[in-house]
């Protein structure tokens, strides 16, 4: 069986990697213009969906899965989305210290023509983070393609003072909802094929 990934994410793709999955890249492109107003996991779900959706309809095969994800970060029911900026990326931030967060990710899968799409929410409380340490993560540059403005698995993990939930939600991908997924749905065990 074929695994095809339809995410651009440079840590979905080292996280499939790091479980072993081979897989193929999709390097088309989806329609990711939604109105902000929507609940943030329904929004995760409906953008993950898009994905599969554009790669299944470039690629048809029969015996592929393809898989793909989207993440947000929450605040207070706001969705925080990728920085534009240095400026927005150092308001984030801000918003975040000493508060807590939420974190979802919606996951598709489509295998062949079916298709399965939920999301995973972790909870997340920042330490109280000064303007230096913002000034100084900004300059590593880390921020720059990142929902909220931090990876949670490289510098940005030192503003984390507490996690409720699943961390590879929190990097981009859980891992454990989309393997039940598609176990429960297409009898597929991604973490048992034969690579």
């Amino acid at each position: 069986m074929k695994i095809i990934l339809a995410s651009k994410s440079p840590r979905r793709r080292k996280m499939l990697k790091e479980l072993g999955i081979k897989y193929t890249l999709w390097n088309g492109e989806a329609d990711e213009s939604v109105s902000r107003e929507y609940k943030p996991h329904t929004l995760v779900k409906l953008l993950a969906k898009r994905k599969a959706l554009a790669a299944y309809n470039d690629i048809k095969t029969k015996d592929t899965l393809i898989i793909s994800a989207d993440t947000v970060v929450a605040l207070n029911g706001k969705i925080l989305g990728k920085p534009k900026d240095d400026s927005d990326a150092r308001n984030m931030l801000r918003s975040m210290s000493n508060t807590n967060h939420s974190v979802y990710s919606g996951v598709a899968a489509i295998y062949n023509g079916r298709i399965v799409c939920d999301y995973q929410k972790t909870d997340i409380k920042f330490r109280d983070i000064t303007d230096n340490e913002i000034e100084r993560y900004l300059k590593t540059g880390e921020h720059r393609d990142k929902a909220g403005s931090y990876g949670i698995q490289e510098k940005g993990g030192y503003f984390v003072e507490k996690i409720n939930g699943d961390i590879n939600n929190v990097v981009g991908l859980p891992v454990l909802k989309l393997r039940n997924m598609i176990l429960k749905e297409f009898s597929i065990d991604i973490f048992n094929l034969e690579q």
